[in-house]
């Protein structure tokens, strides 16, 4: 069994959320619908040494506690294949402690999620959320304006992807800015916990929670580890 959300009148919904799936390292902290605090570093790298100490530092400065917490809500991918197991590691060992609920979001549906309010206001508008994968693979996933997915996630190239960027399809995602076709608005084109934190705020309030003794990232591919050049010296 895992752990339903704490709704006590006093603490409203008191979410964490965590983004880790790329160069960002950032922790967010929600009560209902009030950001309390945010720290956000855009450096690749830093994950496994910078998580612990931002989730400690956002708990502290906003008094707060991690057994008081509704939940916890985590990057599910697609990204980074370390970013993501870090991030769920880290999230899945802080509800088990402490009987939390947890909340996968998937990456792309995020990014989507931040983009809706404007792309409501657009007439006969889509929107695409795109994350480089890697050389020249992107991760993709289409949505109407009201952010229903009208695709599943998927890894292509960046002509095919092209392709499927219509003159009033709303970019968003850490992805977007590669590509001069389509709509740009520059804040959806950056992924922080904020995102992963609204997106969860919706499925708390619908009750979508994942076992995290089971949950697992969306990888969309297998792991191929990269080859470092080794370079002898001249005898």
């Amino acid at each position: 069994m895992f752990a339903m959300p704490s709704t006590s009148a006093d603490l409203g919904i008191h979410l964490l959320a965590i983004e880790t799936s790329g160069s960002v390292c950032s922790v967010c902290l929600l009560r209902d619908n009030r950001m309390l605090a945010e720290y956000t570093l855009d450096e690749p790298n830093v994950h496994d040494r910078m998580l612990a100490t931002l989730v400690e530092r956002v708990l502290s400065e906003t008094s707060s506690r991690a057994d008081l917490l509704s939940a916890i809500a985590v990057s599910a991918g697609p990204g980074s294949f370390t970013g993501l197991r870090i991030g769920f590691a880290f999230a899945k060992g802080m509800c088990l402690a402490s009987n939390i609920a947890f909340i996968p979001v998937p990456t792309l549906e995020a990014c989507a999620g931040a983009a809706v309010p404007i792309a409501r206001m657009l007439h006969d508008c889509d929107i695409a959320a795109v994350i480089h994968a890697r050389d020249d693979r992107w991760y993709a996933q289409h949505f109407s304006a009201e952010g229903q997915p009208l695709t599943e996630p998927y890894l292509t190239d960046s002509t095919s992807l092209q392709q499927r960027i219509l003159t009033q399809t709303l970019l968003c995602g850490p992805g977007a800015a590669a590509f001069r076709q389509g709509l740009h608005v520059p804040g959806l084109e950056r992924l922080t916990a904020r995102f992963i934190a609204r997106q969860a705020l919706e499925y708390f309030r619908q009750g979508r929670f994942a076992d995290p003794s089971t949950a697992t990232p969306l990888y969309l591919e297998e792991f191929v580890p990269r080859r470092t050049a080794v370079i002898h010296p001249p005898l």
